[in-house]
């Protein structure tokens, strides 16, 4: 009986080490998903405007596209396999376009003090935009998503959007202006897949 339970608890060992580890290249895949989905975001909203004699897109096209991919990257892997999870991922990319395109004209056109102050109206609305996202998800994919892992992607998207903000301020294509578009889009999606999505990685999608 002893060996036994001696066997038994060292199977349950190794179970959880195989757990955590297979928990830890979940998380790893998501943030270098993320750095993905925030480099290639930057990249789609500031190229056309060097390449503006070539490429005439308005601005709200644009922001369409750091919604398209986070959806895609993100959102789309977290839908469990079921028989109707195409219709689900697809519901999930359409709502993270839509998330990104509301929180963008809550940033610039709804709030009074958009124009004053774009640090504060960027944070804002990437907070919103985190709001959006956290109840599609939920909904949709059925991720759990607990009080605190919401206060966090609220928190890290303010700063990920603040960061935003203090781009729009600098003069366009200057190099301190870029460089905070990038690591704004970077770190906001990063730190908002980490931070609101980081108990599907540990669980593995359960509940």
């Amino acid at each position: 009986m002893i060996v036994l339970a001696h066997v038994h608890a060292g199977e349950i060992t190794r179970r959880r080490r195989t757990d955590r580890q297979r928990a830890m290249g979940r998380m790893m895949k998501m943030i270098m998903f993320s750095l993905i989905s925030g480099t290639l975001s930057y990249l789609s909203v500031s190229l056309p405007h060097f390449l503006d004699h070539r490429l005439a897109i308005s601005d709200d096209v644009l922001f369409l596209f750091p919604g398209l991919l986070f959806g895609v990257f993100i959102l789309m892997p977290l839908v469990k396999p079921t028989p109707h999870r195409l219709i689900r991922r697809i519901g999930l990319v359409l709502l993270s376009v839509a998330a990104w395109y509301v929180a963008v004209s809550i940033g610039f056109q709804v709030l009074p003090w958009a124009k004053q102050s774009p640090v504060l109206s960027c944070g804002v609305s990437g907070s919103a935009g985190v709001l959006i996202l956290a109840v599609a998800s939920r909904t949709i994919a059925a991720v759990p998503i607990d009080f605190a892992s919401l206060l966090t992607a609220l928190g890290v998207a303010f700063l990920g959007g603040c960061l935003i903000g203090l781009a729009v301020a600098q003069p366009r294509a200057s190099v301190v202006g870029e460089s905070l578009y990038l690591f704004g889009f970077v770190f906001w999606q990063t730190g908002v897949a980490i931070s609101l999505f980081r108990k599907t990685t540990a669980n593995g999608g359960r509940r």
